[in-house]
């Protein structure tokens, strides 16, 4: 019996270690001195997505003048069943930040601080440890590459990351629930 996209993403999707790596390596990406890592969960959100599909990251990248050669994605990667995106309750953004980031803090692994509406998110230095041990596995290598490029070149306020997305992506809006977007046919294969 063949599994439908719905089911393997789902089975990927529960395993929250997974998340929560990915999370602390792309927080490790964004550290700076001066102020949290991360200023809302939207922006962590959005910067998550465009780690976890890395046809979506290569498009975003090309869109800011990143030349492709730089962008280094593998058609491993591209093909893979993790690169399947799939909408969740409020569109391709995972609905459970919250619960990665209130587990992440439970460990002593980030710092959460709240002004207004705004989450600011920073790694402690037990997370920066952990972050930079994660980094240092060859099985987190494309990941901090591509957070680390993040940082690079689309470091946003939260409001100008997501125009930026929905701008890029505008098939993004329309996308109904559980409805899986491919991203192969928007890339321009020279």
């Amino acid at each position: 019996m063949t599994s439908s996209l719905i089911d393997i993403v789902a089975s990927l999707d529960e395993n929250e270690d997974l998340h929560l790596a990915r999370l602390v390596v792309l927080l490790e990406a964004f550290m700076k001195e001066d102020k949290p890592a991360v200023e809302g969960i939207t922006k962590l959100a959005k910067l998550d997505f465009l780690v976890r599909y890395p046809s979506y990251f290569e498009i975003a990248l090309t869109q800011r003048g990143v030349r492709p050669e730089r962008i280094s994605i593998s058609e491993v990667e591209r093909n893979s069943i993790e690169a399947s995106m799939v909408r969740y309750k409020f569109g391709p953004w995972d609905h459970r930040y919250r619960r990665f980031l209130n587990t992440l803090a439970s460990k002593g692994l980030v710092t959460l601080s709240v002004t207004g509406r705004k989450v600011s998110i920073d790694l402690t230095d037990k997370g920066l440890s952990v972050a930079r041990q994660l980094v240092a596995k060859s099985e987190f290598e494309q990941l901090a590459f591509r957070s680390s490029m993040l940082r690079r070149h689309l470091d946003l306020s939260a409001t100008n990351l997501m125009n930026f997305i929905y701008d890029t992506f505008p098939e993004l809006n329309d996308m109904q629930f559980n409805d899986e977007i491919d991203a192969k046919g928007l890339i321009n294969e020279d």
